[in-house]
């Protein structure tokens, strides 16, 4: 499952069940992978952007900020469908493979949302909203025609202060590694139950989440 962290401002419009779940991906989730899944870890808010609604959400682990534009109230149902389409496209923007996208799809999971989002987060999340109101600024345009490729390029290039280990870390690299990392623990995993069975799933879905969180060899 992918962990969204929310702020005050957002959860209460999302429609969660008890254990922080959607109505459309209550079924859906896998219980116990969560920790292993290095694409969870993201914290999120709502914003008002030119008089529109703005979830913007931020990867705990690199930094990569999202933004989903103009929400109207029934779009917060399909929150799931939603994050789960502007990352794809985000990492479109910022000229993933195609094996890093097919990794981040293999990843993807639905939404498990709580309410702890930490403070450190909430700095990351203004920064990416003043990224986006700088954008329309300069543009001089409507929110929904800023286009979502660009804006998602400049989010990526954004540098971002840790403040506990002191440096700058660039949300585009980060992201970009980790893919890298995940699709090396997949082939790793993938020959070793191929070499052991003497053939490979036919679903080819054969790799324990655990596998994705080995380093890979440099």
């Amino acid at each position: 499952m992918i962990r969204l962290h929310c702020t005050n401002k957002l959860l209460p419009k999302l429609p969660t069940n008890a254990n922080g779940r959607l109505p459309s991906s209550a079924s859906q989730v896998i219980p116990g992978l969560e920790a292993l899944n290095p694409l969870s870890g993201w914290h999120g808010s709502l914003f008002l952007v030119k008089g529109r609604n703005c979830v913007i959400c931020v990867h705990e682990a690199t930094r990569l900020a999202i933004y989903i534009p103009c929400l109207n109230k029934a779009d917060f149902a399909d929150l799931d469908r939603l994050f789960a389409q502007a990352l794809l496209q985000s990492l479109e923007a910022i000229q993933a493979t195609e094996e890093q996208i097919n990794t981040a799809k293999q990843l993807l999971q639905p939404l498990v949302i709580d309410d702890e989002c930490k403070d450190a987060m909430h700095m990351c999340l203004n920064q990416a909203k003043a990224c986006i109101e700088q954008m329309l600024w300069d543009d001089n345009t409507p929110f929904e025609k800023l286009p979502f490729a660009k804006a998602s390029f400049l989010l990526a290039e954004m540098p971002f202060n840790l403040q506990a280990q002191k440096e700058v870390v660039w949300p585009k690299k980060l992201m970009l590694r980790l893919l890298d990392d995940a699709a090396a623990s997949y082939q790793r995993a993938t020959s070793r139950h191929t070499s052991t069975d003497g053939h490979a799933s036919p679903d080819g879905k054969v790799v324990s989440m655990v596998d994705f969180k080995k380093p890979r060899k440099s």
